[in-house]
């Protein structure tokens, strides 16, 4: 039997949300392999503070048989790091990473040459087979949904893993005594899939079709966890929760005919619920929906593909508050074409809405995303340095048509201060977090805020990238990425 290390590598941006979030894929990974008797040790360097060197240190003293991590495109730099630490122990253990980049670009996740093997799609079965694989029983060309280097040290992508329909096959992910002590709330992943195309958003570029875990399933791993660690709000991290009518209400009624007494958080869309869906949520327990609206006008919604309407964001967020569910409103601005006025109707709906929370994101060119493949074609990315690619950074990586650079940080920063110094809307965030128990998450957002404030008004410089091990542009699967 195999040591797995999986490490979630140190963070590269304050988390502005003050939400401690545990690495739900990581926790998928372990369980998978402690069912088939393998050790697992999980590190999250978020919680732990634990730098590179750090988890070097703890390489050193365990020598896992290998090591895995995961990391967005923002987190790949320090997964490298990680990397390289590891190596520095010993070259002979193997290190995998898996995430969004590794998905969207596995020959730019293999451009640093601590890294083995990236995992292409869902990790679960992937990995077992790597484990087989490293246990001298098969090869990597016979592994689907992985990337790997050859003998000559070429970078070679495999066909991708077909995407399993029985996610209730699955154990339930591998928690720790972290949840009871270090983590906010609680993730469960219900649904995998997201059948929408939305232009800024990775998820267009994956597995597009829906797949679910039976209401029973997800609830039964709910009480497991609940009966271990005690209890803690859910947050629900499926793309889009409310994507099925009937799975929803199925989901809600159980909770109810059971005397679950849960409360819950998800994110949706405003085209994909009603009054009655909304009622029954808050019924079974649901305290806060997030809607990403992303656009102020009719015009720059078609523009991104969002396949919703200016009157369904009026009507469902009037409609979830009169259900007294707290609504999270999320924005972008900053695509390369918009005008200042754009973004000036993005604030006035924002305001006009009247969520109770709302966030203002620069638009950001994640690969994967068809707003990726578009800026990158016609030049307008200013910068391949991934610790930039960071939404909370307070800085735009795009080339701007009709602003520059800072006059868009300072509509951000009007847009936070246009709709936070309202008297409604600081009592509402204050009444919000209270009420759902959360005044700690609260303390720990303010500083956090506060800091991504000063970074728009150029009081404290953008996040400081570090350099990349070569030029890398990034062509996803196989169509002309430096390696």
């Amino acid at each position: 039997m195999a040591t797995a290390l999986l490490i979630q590598p140190p963070p590269v941006t304050r988390n502005k949300g003050g939400a401690l979030a545990e690495p739900i894929g990581l926790e998928y990974i372990a369980a998978m392999l402690r069912s088939r008797g393998h050790e697992v040790v999980i590190r999250d360097a978020w919680i732990d503070g634990h730098t590179a060197a750090d988890i070097g240190a703890e390489v050193r003293s365990l020598r896992p048989d290998f090591v895995g991590l995961t990391a967005t495109s923002v987190l790949i730099p320090s997964a490298w790091r990680v990397a390289e630490e590891v190596k520095a122990v010993s070259a002979d253990i193997p290190v995998v990473i898996g995430g969004a980049h590794a998905i969207y670009e596995p020959r730019w996740t293999l451009q640093n040459p601590a890294v083995d093997v990236a995992i292409t799609g869902e990790g679960e079965d992937a990995i077992l087979e790597l484990v087989d694989c490293w246990s001298g029983n098969g090869s990597y060309a016979d592994i689907a949904g992985i990337a790997w280097r050859d003998e000559d040290g070429q970078c070679v992508v495999n066909e991708s893993r077909e995407y399993p329909d029985d996610l209730d096959r699955l154990p339930f992910p591998a928690r720790n005594e972290r949840h009871a002590h270090s983590y906010t709330l609680y993730e469960v992943v219900a649904k995998r899939g997201c059948p929408f195309r939305c232009t800024f958003c990775s998820a267009s570029a994956n597995e597009r079709r829906m797949r679910y875990r039976s209401p029973e399933n997800v609830l039964a791993e709910i009480a497991e966890v609940f009966a271990r660690y005690g209890r803690k709000k859910l947050y629900f991290n499926d793309d889009v929760f409310t994507i099925h009518k009937h799975w929803t209400h199925e989901f809600c009624e159980l909770l109810l005919s059971r005397g679950m007494d849960l409360e819950w958080e998800c994110q949706t869309r405003v085209d994909l619920v009603d009054r009655k869906m909304l009622a029954l949520m808050k019924r079974a327990g649901c305290e806060s929906v997030v809607f990403g609206i992303d656009a102020g006008n009719q015009e720059t919604l078609d523009k991104l593909d969002k396949q919703i309407t200016v009157e369904q964001a009026y009507s469902s967020v009037r409609e979830a508050r009169a259900e007294d569910i707290a609504v999270w409103c999320n924005f972008i601005v900053g695509f390369p074409w918009q005008q200042v006025s754009d973004i000036e109707d993005t604030i006035e709906l924002a305001r006009k809405l009247r969520p109770h929370f709302a966030r203002f994101f620069i638009a950001t060119p994640y690969p994967g995303s068809p707003l990726y493949e578009q800026a990158r074609d016609a030049d307008l990315i200013t910068t391949y340095d991934l610790e930039a690619y960071s939404q909370d950074s307070g800085d735009s990586i795009l080339r701007l048509e009709h602003m520059d650079k800072e006059q868009l940080r300072e509509m951000v920063y009007r847009a936070n201060m246009q709709f936070y110094l309202r008297p409604e809307a600081l009592m509402g965030v204050v009444r919000g977090y209270r009420r759902r128990g959360r005044i700690g998450a609260l303390m720990r957002a303010l500083p956090a805020f506060a800091e991504y404030v000063g970074r728009l008004r150029g009081e404290r410089g953008p996040v400081v990238a570090g350099p990349l091990p070569g030029k890398v542009l990034g062509r996803g699967r196989g169509h002309g990425a430096t390696v």
